[in-house]
């Protein structure tokens, strides 16, 4: 049961186990969210609305041609109705182009936000690596220094008593 444990321990350690966690979770997610479906969406949303659009102003170049052919002496009138479309076409066109922004804001956005979030995570992960790294080599550091000077174990020793001697009095 022992070497379960460790053996189990060392794979929750390992930085592929926790990849592979990490990757699994985003694949979740991105099932659970659907982006591609979302941005599908959106993409047809707009061909259709540019589409729209399209039909929009060949429909008014239609009607700006019967206008001409069926009252060719009223060209005041035709002037407005040609007006008119190019307003329309224009307000269409401006709207598109605001709503397609607004979406490639948002868009831009949330991948900033999940790449934020990545980047504190893996700065995270990289500063408990090199904290417990730097624990580790202090120690290692000390060990040594024991070693090749035992004199000094013996003068840590005597110092601590001395200080534990001085806050009992």
């Amino acid at each position: 049961m022992k070497e379960f444990l460790e053996i189990w321990d060392l794979i929750v350690r390992s930085n592929t186990f926790n990849f592979v966690l990490l990757v699994a979770i985003f694949y979740f997610l991105f099932k659970k969210i659907n982006i591609s479906k979302i941005l599908d969406k959106l993409q047809q949303d707009i061909i259709n609305t540019i589409e729209n659009v399209r039909k929009n102003k060949n429909l008014a170049g239609i009607k700006l041609s019967q206008a001409k052919e069926s009252v060719q002496n009223l060209d005041k009138d035709i002037e407005f109705q040609l007006e008119q479309a190019n307003a329309t076409a224009k307000s269409i066109s401006d709207t598109i182009f605001k709503n397609t922004e607004k979406r490639i804001d948002l868009i831009n956005g949330n991948v900033n936000k999940a790449i934020a979030t990545e980047e504190k995570s893996l700065s995270a992960k990289l500063t408990e690596k090199a904290a417990a790294a730097a624990v580790a080599i202090a120690k290692n550091h000390i060990i040594n220094t024991l070693k090749d000077r035992p004199d000094l174990h013996d003068k840590y020793i005597d110092e601590s008593i001395q200080e534990l001697d001085r806050i009992q009095l």
